[in-house]
């Protein structure tokens, strides 16, 4: 019996560790030279090394149960620079992004708070949408604005739900704020599956 303990155990001992993954990013910004990301994983973190014209400015690290879905990079508020986003949880469907900010003048980022969905994109008025499916038939459209500190604010949504035809109900609600009567009536003439304003690269 104590061989059969003895030989699981070194079993166990001799499984390979999932290798870490890695990445390297390159986060352009207007007016001067593209920052460079260093990104890798652990079993529980993404550290992200940020070097600015090759000297190393800022070291992030966020706690995540995604090790081999990479950091992406997108244009979050329309600034012409690139921000970063690190994924921290994964579901059916959503998943849960870190977002960071970047500030072009300082060669660093800054977080901006966590936002979840299936797809994303920065409407007309420069603000955050999110796409988040809610079980089989009904999804919602969560529209964000940054405040003057820099943080991320659901301000309203709109959810739809919708029948193998495209018919259904689409109700807007307020979060922040009452929700823009034209945002509403753009949001619910989509077609299913698509994003007001410019869609965002990042699952």
């Amino acid at each position: 019996m104590k061989r059969w303990l003895l030989a699981g155990a070194l079993l166990v001992m001799a499984l390979p560790v999932a290798e870490a993954a890695r990445a390297t990013l390159r986060a352009t910004r207007p007016g001067a030279a593209a920052l460079t990301l260093r990104a890798s994983s652990s079993e529980e973190y993404w550290t992200i090394a940020v070097f600015d014209g090759g000297v190393e400015s800022q070291r992030i690290e966020v706690q995540s149960d995604l090790p081999q879905t990479t950091p992406r990079l997108a244009d979050t508020n329309g600034d012409g620079a690139l921000d970063l986003w690190v994924p921290v949880i994964g579901g059916n469907a959503n998943t849960a992004w870190d977002v960071w900010l970047m500030q072009p003048d300082q060669g660093r980022f800054r977080r901006a708070g966590e936002v979840s969905g299936l797809a994303f994109s920065r409407d007309a008025a420069g603000r955050l949408v999110t796409l988040g499916r809610d079980g089989c038939c009904s999804v919602s459209y969560t529209f964000l604005d940054i405040t003057a500190e820099g943080a991320l604010r659901e301000a309203f949504a709109v959810e739809r739900q919708l029948d193998a035809l495209g018919r259904g109900i689409c109700e807007p609600s307020a979060i922040a704020v009452e929700p823009p009567a034209t945002a509403v009536t753009a949001t619910c003439r989509l077609a299913p599956g698509r994003m007001p304003g410019t869609l965002l690269r990042v699952p």
